[in-house]
């Protein structure tokens, strides 16, 4: 296995981290919590990050669901979900996100991409002048998923024109910022490690976790590709979150904005 990227021992460029709405789900509780909370229903933000970094460079962690205004007959169709219900706004736009910080899809000159499912890769499409970077294993089996984990991959979110560097596991994508690889919701999924100037580490988990119960092994996600793999990258979150003193940041997490401040407060 690749070394762990050590954002302690560089010298971080990141000025600070902004956290983005980006709507929210409701889902049967058993995608969260495995076989358990089955005909019950949740509602769950989708989250992403600004990462401002000293040398302009600026990254964004995921592009949330699909904006309005973009409909050109490929679209997912939430109706294909039939215990799926989206809440999205206008203001839930990444692009509205980005203005109230001031910023615009130019100002993203790195994206990242937890994994290439609808929620997360949505906003693609928008950002034609960044370098996209995903792991090469996301890459291939979006193209040609399982049948079983096939629907999240709705082809044209990701699949718009955009020439994608593919990473091979864990990889410091700036000093201060360090992508780890943390299969198991998907095959190719990866977290993301920002070291703040103050010495805060955050780990955005992404989909490789979906919420804190998930921390106990008998309660991994219900929705994962290989429930095995998904069970050792929440602990290998979790020993790095402990190591490092730093802090798990849940995407899908029902109490997210209970425990984060949405933009525009930048986190140091």
């Amino acid at each position: 296995m690749p070394a762990i990227p050590d954002t302690r021992s560089a010298d971080t460029l990141v000025e600070s981290v902004t956290l983005f709405h980006f709507g929210t789900l409701i889902i049967d509780q058993s995608m969260m919590t495995y076989r358990r909370g089955l005909g019950t229903m949740v509602e769950i933000p989708v989250t992403g990050a600004f990462i401002e970094m000293r040398d302009g460079e600026h990254i964004l962690f995921d592009t949330g669901m699909l904006p309005h205004g973009c409909d050109d007959g490929k679209h997912v169709t939430m109706s294909q979900y039939r215990s799926l219900v989206v809440k999205y706004e206008p203001q839930d736009d990444i692009r509205a996100r980005l203005a109230e910080i001031g910023r615009t899809p130019d100002d993203i000159k790195i994206v990242i991409n937890s994994h290439f499912h609808w929620d997360h890769a949505g906003g693609n499409r928008l950002f034609p002048k960044s370098r996209f970077v995903v792991q090469s294993s996301e890459y291939r089996f979006a193209y040609s998923p399982d049948a079983f984990v096939s629907r999240p991959y709705a082809r044209a979110y990701f699949d718009c024109g955009i020439d994608y560097e593919l990473m091979q596991g864990d990889t410091m994508v700036k000093p201060g910022v360090g992508a780890l690889t943390t299969p198991g919701h998907t095959p190719g999924h990866q977290s993301l490690m920002v070291r703040l100037p103050s010495g805060r580490t955050m780990i955005m988990t992404g989909d490789a976790m979906l919420c804190p119960a998930n921390l106990d092994p008998a309660l991994p996600p219900g929705n994962a590709h290989t429930t095995e793999h998904a069970v050792a990258s929440i602990a290998r979150l979790k020993m790095l979150a402990d190591l490092l003193g730093g802090d798990l940041v849940i995407c899908h997490d029902p109490d997210f904005w209970k425990k984060w401040r949405s933009a525009p407060h930048r986190y140091r």
